[in-house]
């Protein structure tokens, strides 16, 4: 879960940082290297004591989450500073948080299949905490698309477009085939270009929503979906939200939030609940 040349990428940003930095700038540049190095050896003491010492290794991952939180609060912003966060969210069990970190890294890093995989799976460990407790803590508005990485969807969709034109290349120089040979490349076509069609279909989805409908991502427990931006309101739904739940933003008041759920629901929460990427 942990992918060293994505470390590597983001100690290179800071290093950029430092060197177009000012003279009066150095002393900051300095801090913010010492603070990734703080992040990178308490994410590793975390994954070194996780079998022996899962208290201390929880500690550790903490450590790290609050020091990368830090590099962002002083304005650094990078895909792989969001990666590594998300990592350390997840190791921490804080789902929700993690899929926000993990978003705002695709921004920078579109179609990357190492953080394709672990967004995948911090969507699956949201899903798992489902149970009978009255919580919705599925993707609510992530499409059937989402449990496949992006990088996949991607390089599995151009594997289809390219099959789709040899097959058709190859059953042009055979037409004299049989009746049940025909309609096996028929149905060979046909599957490789449904399979572009679907897969290159979600990427441009993906793109098209992410554009059109901000996303924010919950990041509290039972989180109480209102008919009104205010706690005196009646509830919009029975269920309250789990952490790790995605819904559109469709509206901003001070304080609260309008989201919209994919199966035509919404409601207000408070903004500290969620997180927009």
């Amino acid at each position: 879960m942990t992918f060293p040349i994505l470390r590597m990428l983001a100690a290179a940003c800071a290093l950029a940082l430092s060197m177009t930095a000012s003279p009066a700038r150095a002393e900051d540049a300095d801090r913010s290297w010492a603070v990734l190095r703080e992040a990178e050896a308490a994410h590793d003491e975390g994954i070194k004591l996780r079998g022996s010492d899962p208290a201390a290794s929880l500690a550790a991952f903490r450590r790290s989450v609050q020091a990368w939180e830090r590099l962002r609060a002083a304005g650094a912003e990078n895909g792989p500073m969001e990666f590594n966060l998300g990592n350390a969210y997840l190791e921490t069990g804080d789902v929700g948080r993690a899929i926000a970190a993990y978003r705002r890294a695709e921004r920078f890093m579109p179609g990357n299949a190492d953080l394709g995989r672990n967004l995948a799976q911090a969507r699956g460990m949201a899903a798992e905490g489902f149970g009978g407790s009255g919580t919705v803590l599925v993707d609510s508005v992530a499409r059937w698309w989402h449990l496949v990485p992006r990088g996949t969807r991607v390089a599995a969709g151009w594997t289809c477009w390219w099959l789709f034109w040899v097959l058709l290349a190859a059953r042009m120089l055979h037409r004299a085939d049989a009746g049940h040979v025909r309609t096996t490349w028929r149905a060979a076509l046909w599957s490789t270009a449904a399979g572009w069609a679907l897969l290159g279909g979600s990427v441009v989805a993906d793109e098209a929503l992410a554009r059109l409908r901000p996303v924010a991502v919950v990041i509290a427990p039972d989180v109480v979906l209102r008919k009104g931006n205010g706690e005196g309101y009646e509830r919009a739904i029975v269920e309250t939200l789990g952490p790790g739940v995605e819904a559109q933003l469709l509206e901003r008041r001070p304080g609260w939030l309008r989201l919209g759920l994919s199966d035509g629901r919404g409601g207000w929460v408070r903004d500290e609940q969620v997180e927009v990427p």
